[in-house]
Order: C-alpha cells, then structure tokens, then sequence
C-alpha cells in the first residue's frame, strides 16, 4: 500500500485499502483472537473453535483475491458477508461455552466482547444499503465504516485483550476482586460512548462531547486502575526481549486511552480528523500494531507457543523498529501538516521505507518458525 504512492502499481487505491483493512483486521488480529479465545478460555469445546477458524479463513482468502480485482462488488461482497455469519457463530458458541464461567471477571469481558462483536457487523450492512440507495457522498457513510471500525477495535479486540491481560497478571499477582469489577464495569461502560468521537466533527452536537468524554474518561480510569500491577510485572519479568515487548504494548495501551480523551475536546478532534487522516491512520496503527500485535507476540512467547531463537528475535526488533519509525513518520507528517501546512520532503518515499520494515520483520519471524518448528 505504502509503494502505491511511490509507484504506480496499475490497481485502483481504493482496491488495496480494501484489500489491506480487511486482512490486516480479519486476517491477522481477528484470527489471534479467535485462537486465543479458543485456546486460553475453552480448551474444552476446542474442536468447535477449530471449525470456526478455518470456516473463517475462507471468507478470508475470498476477500484477498476479490478486493484487489474488483473492490466493493458481487464476490467480495458475498465473502465478507459470510464472514459476518461465521463470526455469529462464534458469539453464539462463546455464549454457550461460557455460561458456566460468566461469573468471571475474564469470561464477563469476553462475553461482552462478543456482543460488541455483533454490533460491530451492524457497520457493513448498513454499509451495503448506503452504497445501494447512492449516499455514499453523505457522512452515514463514514459514520457506518467509524462504527464497524469501532465495535470491533474498542469492543471486541479490545476486550479480549483486557482479558488475556488481566488473566496473566493475576498469576503472579494478587488483585482485588472489587478493582476487577470496576475495570468491568467501567470498561463495557466505556465503548458505547466512545463511538461519539468518530462522530464531533460530523455532526455539530454539544451534547456529543459530554458522552465522548465521559466514554474515553472511563476507559481511562479503568486502564489506570491496572496501573500499579502493570507495573509490577513488568518488573517481574526476566527475558530482555519480552520484557521489551510487553512495555510497549502497554505504553501503546497508555497511549491509547490517553489520545481518546484528549480527541473528546472539539478543538483536538479537529485537529485529528482534518490532518488529512494521517493522524488518524497512526492512532490506528498505534493500537493495532503496538498495543493488539506486540502483544498476541509477548502471549506467544509467555505462554512458551513460540519459542525464540536468533532469526525470530532478529524479526520481532525489525518489526518494532518498522512501527516505532512510521508511527513518527505519520504523527510529524500530521502534525506538520495542520499547524504549519507543512509536508515532510520525500514523506511518502520515507514512510514507505519505514513501513517496509514491518513486512521484513513478519517474513523473520514467519520463516524462524518455519524452519524451526517450534510452533506447536
């Protein structure tokens, strides 16, 4: 995506966005958290989730080779929209699975998670009859992609990984029964209001911002409740690499929360949405990069699934280099470009390098465990 700025590759743009939103949110975060779930919370019913899985990966595959050649049209329509068929069947089985658990602080989340999930699949019908009725030019389009974006970044993903991550702390570290509750509570309470944000700079509503803020607010507070075990251990663990990879997934989680509330304030919205989505597409790579990837990898190696050797260390700090360096490149790039009308000379050359190196880092880490077979 980044070379098609730099060099004509002969494929409509909008083709390899489409292409690259849905594998990289489907493909890639959607399947580590399916087998997360599946095998960290319901080793029992893991045939099912299996089935899941790979009924998933069709409508995957469908969706890499249609949307290149054909965008939004018959094939890559019917792929996505079995996708949203299959991901009912997981809520249906999360539901069923967990109904013995749910008094769990974990499976309350994943729980949770799942309804998100479902209101997430809201977006691309809706998305459908907007296309279909010729209002693709008004803001429910924007407003349709914010919402499936949303429910499934903020809800789901974002719930299953408080989950995974509040599970691994409490190994080592007691924490309080009522502190759990409140990260719940304040959590779930959180995603609905949040959505308020992707929607201050499209509709002038004053009372839109006290809901935004009150949703970032929340999540927030709920994150800073964590702060202190986080803490502690991080300072528990002993290997440099995961140690390392675990602290920026948390600094990304920091700085997570920390962005929703300032973008809850008009002004900064403005400033978010109005940079040319440049800020927009860091703060996006910012969560799915450094807070969601960095830490399905950290969990990986926790959970000792992978074991590191050399060429999959070397390939785990290309790929944070890669998202350390394009991060910079896209918030000076954003920032840059809204105050002082400034474009960074060479910004598409320099960001495509920058980004080059998180596809090179993948291919490490990839080819280590091909060859090492130390996936089990």
């Amino acid at each position: 995506m980044r070379f098609a700025f730099v060099q004509n590759l002969g494929v409509p743009y909008k083709h390899l966005l489409h292409t690259h939103s849905h594998i990289a949110l489907l493909g890639w975060l959607y399947n580590l958290t399916l087998l997360f779930i599946g095998y960290q919370f319901f080793k029992e019913d893991l045939k099912t989730f299996n089935r899941i899985f790979w009924v998933s990966q069709i409508t995957f595959l469908g969706m890499m080779f249609s949307f290149p050649f054909q965008g939004y049209a018959f094939w890559s329509i019917s792929f996505s929209t079995l996708y949203l068929f299959a991901s009912y069947w997981l809520i249906f089985k999360i539901y069923k699975s967990s109904q013995k658990l749910k008094q769990q602080a974990e499976y309350k989340l994943i729980r949770a998670g799942s309804v998100f999930l479902f209101l997430s699949s809201i977006g691309p019908f809706a998305l459908g009859g907007i296309l279909a009725t010729g209002l693709h030019q008004t803001i429910w389009y924007n407003l349709s992609v914010f919402w499936f974006l949303h429910f499934l970044f903020n809800g789901f993903f974002y719930t299953v990984f408080l989950a995974l991550l509040i599970k691994e702390l409490k190994k080592p570290i007691a924490i309080s029964a009522k502190k759990i509750k409140w990260v719940y509570a304040l959590t779930v309470f959180s995603v609905i209001p949040l959505y308020a944000e992707f929607a201050l700079d499209l509709v002038e509503l004053n009372w839109l911002i006290i809901i935004a803020f009150l949703g970032a607010f929340a999540q927030l507070v709920s994150v800073g409740l964590l702060f202190k075990e986080l803490t502690l251990y991080f300072k528990q663990i002993k290997s440099f690499l995961k140690k390392v990879i675990f602290g920026l997934s948390v600094i990304s989680l920091l700085l997570k929360v920390s962005f929703q509330l300032l973008a809850s304030f008009p002004a900064l919205n403005a400033l978010v949405f109005n940079s040319k989505p440049t800020l927009i597409i860091g703060y996006l790579h910012l969560v799915m990069l450094g807070m969601f990837s960095l830490f399905f990898i950290w969990a990986l190696l926790q959970q000792k699934i992978i074991k590191a050797n050399k060429l999959f260390k070397w390939g785990v700090w290309v790929f944070i280099s890669g998202i350390l360096s394009s991060e910079i490149v896209l918030f000076t790039q954003g920032l840059a470009n809204y105050f002082w009308q400034y474009n960074l000379p060479n910004y598409y050359v320099v960001l495509y390098s920058a980004s080059a190196l998180l596809p090179l880092g993948i291919l490490g880490m990839l080819v280590s465990l091909f060859f090492s077979r130390k996936l089990r």
